[in-house]
C-alpha cells in the first residue's frame, strides 16, 4: 500500500487527507466518549477531587483529537501518497545544533511582533451591518478563552507536565505533521512558488483554529514555521519551534497561578496610550532586525553552498514523487 496513490494529483491527496481527518475526527469522538464514561464512572467514588478530575479529563480528550484527527491522517496520508514517506515529511535529523539555537533565537525576537499584531487584531471593527458577525465571532473567541484557560488552570508539578505534554510536545508535533509535513507538501506539489505556498497554509493553519482576532498573528506564525521548514528541509525544526512557542505560554501561566497574577488569554480591552505604542512598536522592530539577521544565518547554514551533509541541512531533500510532478 505504500505510495498507492503516489501518482496521483495533489487534489487527490488533498482528498485522501480531508477524508482521513474526517475519519479520524468521529474516531476521537468515540474514544473520548469512552475517556468521559470511564471518568464520569472514577468521579462518583467519594475522595475524588472533582476539578482535578475535570483537568485530567480535558487533556486526554485534547491527546486523542490530536492523535486522530491531525497525526495519523498525517502519518497515513504520507504512507499512501508517497513511495518515500519519511521524505514526504521531511523526517531528517539536524545534527547542527546552532540550527536550534537560532531557532529558539528567532521565536523570542518574532515574539515582540506578534504580540503588536495580536493587540491590532484584537482591535479590529467591522461595519455595523456585519454587528451579528462580529457579535458571534467575540462570543467564540471567548468560549475558546476559556478553554484555554481551563487547561491551563491547575497548580502543581504533575499537571504542569501534563499541559507540556498535550499542549507543547503533542500540539507542536501533531500540527507540524499535518500542516507543514503534509498540506504544505501537497501545496509544494501544485503551486511552484514555494513562498506563496508557504502564505497559504500559514491561511488555512490560522484559519482552522476559528479565532478571528487572532488571525493575523497565527498567520505570521504559520508562515515563520513554514519558512524554517523551507530553509531547514526538517520537519523537526518547525516541530521544535512550535514546542517552544506553547512551552514559553504554559510555563507563563504556571508562573501566574502561583504569583496570583493570571495571564489573559485575550488581549485586553482597554487601548493603550502613547508610550505604550513607541515602546511597543520599538521592541518589535528591533526584534524583527535581528529576527532578519539570524533568518539570514540559518539559510546560509542550510545553503548546499555550504556542502552541508545530508545529516544537517541539505536543501535538496523533496520529495521524488513530488519533484517528478512539478518536472511536467
Amino acid at each position: 500500500m505504500k505510495g498507492f496513490f503516489a501518482n496521483r494529483s495533489a487534489l487527490f491527496h488533498a482528498s485522501i487527507l480531508a477524508y482521513l481527518f474526517l475519519a479520524g475526527l468521529v474516531a476521537a469522538a468515540v474514544a473520548g466518549n469512552i475517556i468521559m464514561y470511564l471518568f464520569a464512572t472514577l468521579q462518583e467514588h467519594p475522595s475524588t477531587d472533582a476539578a482535578r478530575l475535570s483537568f485530567y479529563n480535558m487533556h486526554a480528550l485534547q491527546f486523542l483529537s490530536c492523535t486522530f484527527s491531525l497525526l495519523l491522517p498525517a502519518l497515513i496520508t504520507a504512507y499512501l501518497c508517497s513511495h518515500h514517506p519519511k521524505k514526504f515529511l521531511h523526517i531528517r535529523s539536524i545534527k547542527n545544533v546552532r540550527i536550534f539555537i537560532l531557532t529558539f533565537l528567532m521565536v523570542f525576537l518574532l515574539s515582540p511582533a506578534i504580540d503588536l499584531m495580536a493587540y491590532l487584531n484584537s482591535n479590529i471593527l467591522l461595519p455595523e451591518f456585519m454587528a451579528p458577525v462580529e457579535k458571534l465571532m467575540r462570543e467564540t473567541e471567548e468560549q475558546l478563552a476559556r478553554l484555554t484557560e481551563s487547561l491551563l488552570s491547575e497548580k502543581g508539578v504533575i499537571p504542569f507536565i501534563v499541559n507540556m505534554t498535550v499542549i507543547a510536545v503533542m500540539a507542536g508535533i501533531s500540527e507540524e505533521f499535518i500542516f507543514r509535513g503534509v498540506i504544505l507538501q501537497i501545496a509544494w506539489k501544485k503551486i511552484k512558488n514555494p513562498h506563496v505556498a508557504i502564505w497559504i497554509v500559514a491561511a488555512i493553519f490560522s484559519a482552522i483554529h476559528f479565532q478571528f482576532y487572532g488571525f493575523i498573528p497565527r498567520m505570521f506564525l504559520g508562515a515563520f514555521l513554514g519558512y524554517l521548514l523551507y530553509w531547514s528541509k526538517s520537519i523537526w525544526v518547525p516541530v521544535f519551534a512550535h514546542f517552544l512557542n506553547n512551552a514559553i505560554i504554559v510555563t507563563a501561566s504556571y508562573i501566574a497561578l502561583y504569583t496570583n497574577s493570571p495571564i489573559e488569554i485575550m488581549p485586553a480591552d482597554k487601548k493603550a496610550d502613547s508610550g505604550e505604542w513607541i515602546t511597543g512598536i520599538i521592541f518589535a522592530v528591533t526584534g524583527l532586525i535581528l529576527f532578519a539577521l539570524c533568518a539570514k544565518s540559518m539559510k546560509k547554514r542550510c545553503s548546499p553552498a555550504e556542502n552541508v551533509t545530508a545529516s544537517s541541512c541539505e536543501v535538496q531533500n523533496h520529495d521524488p514523487d513530488i519533484s517528478h510532478e512539478q518536472s511536467h
